[in-house]
């Protein structure tokens, strides 16, 4: 009997989990980046400007959908630094930040929580009639991070940390947080600008960690200055769902029904992984190699021979191995990721 890990009968829509708009610090109308977008085949921009939560649903059709979404920040250095671009990086790679990006359930949900109108006064000046919180003064310590992503998911949404690398984010800080939905493993902006963005191996510490219900996404953080879209195209989520529809898609999300791809065009794709008789079975794209994360064995990649590439791919299970992932590599050096799994939810005894 197959147990389909990545659901079958579904649409999978490409997403950019993190864009920046004129609302904040990013060269684009909302509009424009829709527009630019919709041209590259995503069906799906989350709009998480810094510090201001707006309804964009104005842009849906029946190709497109805007997440409603925010970019939370607090600093290290200077907690109360009246932030409308996000952290102050005066003190950057000095000074520490943790910036977490909030998707609202509800598509017309703009109060925001954790929110204290006073620390970011230039929001409310720029935004007097939209911009509403409920007064929380944020720090960065773990304990007031972990109360921010407390009261966003009391709040209706769910939270992911992004550009753990970039924010200086150390070990004690990432493995200690509480409540997260999410990690961007690839933050596409801060992989150009530092090289060292892609960072699956902190995903992998905040799971062995006990965060087994983490998903892994990969984003672009596009700014698009000087209408360039260097910074764009570089990091997708998929979503798979039966309709684009803004509902359908949360309750993917919250599912897990995600996997994330790296690459500008055409990056690598599951086309199907299931279990049958106890074998992980993995149909893809083209790739130079798959592997299989987690596994407390050898046997964990199959590499095509020089030259070829392979398009499936077979891992057996046994009940020793707590949980798995997913990885295809292709020929250009792009990687597609699954979320953990566990193995107790798929092996038959």
């Amino acid at each position: 009997m197959k147990k389909y890990i990545l659901p079958e009968n579904v649409n999978w829509y490409r997403a950019n989990f993190h864009c920046h708009t004129k609302h904040s610090d990013g060269f684009y109308t909302p509009e424009k980046v829709k527009e630019v977008y919709k041209s590259h085949g995503y069906s799906i921009v989350a709009y998480s400007d810094h510090e201001i939560l707006l309804d964009h649903s104005d842009l849906n059709d029946d190709e497109f959908l805007a997440l409603t979404s925010c970019e939370y920040s607090v600093t290290e250095s200077n907690p109360s630094f009246p932030q409308i671009f996000g952290a102050d990086t005066s003190n950057w790679p000095r000074s520490k930040c943790m910036h977490l990006n909030a998707f609202s359930k509800d598509p017309h949900n703009t109060f925001q929580p954790a929110t204290n109108a006073e620390q970011f006064w230039l929001i409310k000046e720029r935004y007097p009639d939209t911009f509403k919180g409920d007064g929380f003064v944020r720090e960065y310590n773990i304990d007031n991070i972990n109360e921010m992503i407390r009261r966003l998911n009391e709040g209706g949404f769910l939270v992911q940390l992004n550009h753990p690398y970039w924010s200086l984010n150390e070990r004690e800080d990432y493995i200690n947080l509480k409540g997260l939905w999410g990690l961007e493993i690839l933050n596409y902006a801060t992989e150009l600008e530092t090289g060292s963005e892609y960072c699956p191996y902190i995903y992998d510490d905040m799971v062995r960690s006990g965060m087994y219900n983490l998903c892994c996404t990969m984003g672009d953080d596009n700014h698009n200055h000087g209408d360039s879209v260097r910074e764009s195209f570089g990091g997708s989520t998929m979503i798979g769902a039966r309709e684009l529809k803004y509902d359908q898609i949360i309750e993917a999300m919250e599912r897990g029904d995600v996997y994330c791809t790296s690459g500008r065009d055409n990056p690598p794709a599951f086309k199907a992984l299931y279990v049958e008789d106890n074998i992980i079975k993995i149909d893809c794209s083209p790739a130079v190699s798959i592997y299989i994360n987690g596994y407390a064995r050898n046997d964990r990649h199959i590499t095509a021979p020089e030259g070829e590439t392979i398009t499936h791919a077979e891992f057996p299970l046994r009940e020793s191995d707590v949980y798995f992932r997913v990885t295809i590599r292709d020929e250009y050096g792009n990687n597609a990721h699954t979320h953990n799994y566990f193995v107790k939810d798929f092996i038959e005894k």
